[in-house]
């Protein structure tokens, strides 16, 4: 177990002229570190990580804890002690966090996305919640919907963490609360060879990840219904008309490997009035064909685009107004 976070004692008494060393405690560690980072919540593999960098970090006499953490239930008394001096105090709702109540922590509210990236490390926020970041569509949703790898990690670290910061540790295990901090989330699984098309963006001062612009414009099209419908990811196309990175797109829709996906976004482009070289290749390789529809869910159309081999099986006034 790691050592009481005692502190110097208030009583102790010094020679005139006597310089002594500022020892860091526990606590003081793992608080500096957070606040650093702008970080409000502390879950229980966050704290052993941060203990080991301080350790790590500090030579023996600078700090008043001697053992190197390496499981959750080192840190159990010490975070007793924190909550009972009101640095730390739980999360509503999730056992596993505590959240910083020091003075110095950040005074913006406890957000959900905080609380989310601790209890799933390897999340990617995508799909509406997604196009409502990357300012692709205008109303906030009343839930996350989030997506995360059927293999666990996906390849990921937890955000903010290094590969030496887990050398001899296990990675954390993940949960997928039907809350988070009273949020809904929607939690789609997908096949490790499709968690691909996403980054880390900072909008709370540390690393929060989100699918890119392109990928959450084609997850619009496969699976609409998570997008806010299809009205909401043809305006969400036409307000990205003049920042998509065409090359990504082009990427990653090729990744993805279906050839319906293909005759759908080139659909799009070619009313988007944007062109790129590989677009006349989707085009050749299209097939007419009862899958062929805009919209996969709704039944086939009459209307039709000859150039794509694609039924037009829904309004496409959104698009048209671009």
């Amino acid at each position: 177990m790691v050592q009481r976070d005692t502190l110097r004692p208030k009583d102790a008494v010094y020679p005139a002229g006597t310089i002594y060393m500022v020892v860091k405690t526990a606590s003081q560690a793992m608080l500096e570190q957070l606040a650093a980072e702008h970080r409000l919540v502390l879950s229980r593999w966050r704290a052993v990580l941060l203990l080991r960098r301080a350790t790590f970090a500090l030579p023996p006499p600078k700090r008043r804890w001697q053992r190197l953490p390496q499981h959750n239930e080192d840190l159990s008394t010490l975070l007793r002690q924190m909550r009972k001096r009101d640095e730390i105090q739980p999360v509503p709702g999730h056992p596993q966090l505590d959240m910083v109540t020091v003075p110095y922590a950040r005074q913006e509210a406890l957000d959900e996305r905080e609380v989310l990236f601790e209890v799933h490390p390897y999340a990617v926020i995508s799909h509406l919640s997604a196009l409502v970041f990357h300012g692709l569509a205008m109303d906030r949703p009343n839930r996350l919907t989030v997506t995360v790898s059927r293999d666990t990690t996906g390849g990921l670290l937890p955000g903010g963490t290094s590969p030496t910061d887990w050398e001899g540790m296990l990675l954390p295990p993940p949960s997928r609360p039907a809350k988070v901090h009273g949020y809904p989330v929607t939690w789609k699984l997908v096949r490790p060879e499709y968690f691909f098309g996403h980054g880390d963006y900072q909008p709370l001062g540390f690393p929060v990840r989100y699918t890119s612009p392109e990928r959450t414009l084609i997850d619009g099209l496969t699976e609409p219904e998570l997008c806010g419908g299809l009205d909401t990811v043809l305006q969400a196309w036409a307000l990205a008309r003049h920042t998509l990175n065409l090359d990504i797109l082009v990427y990653q829709v090729e990744r993805m490997g279906v050839s319906i996906l293909r005759q759908r976004v080139g659909f799009i482009l070619d009313h988007l009035e944007l062109f790129h070289p590989h677009l006349e290749g989707w085009r050749s390789s299209s097939k007419r064909g009862g899958s062929s529809k805009l919209v996969a869910a709704r039944p086939f159309a009459s209307t039709y685009d000859e150039r794509w081999n694609l039924s037009i099986n829904a309004p496409i006034d959104a698009l048209q107004g671009a």
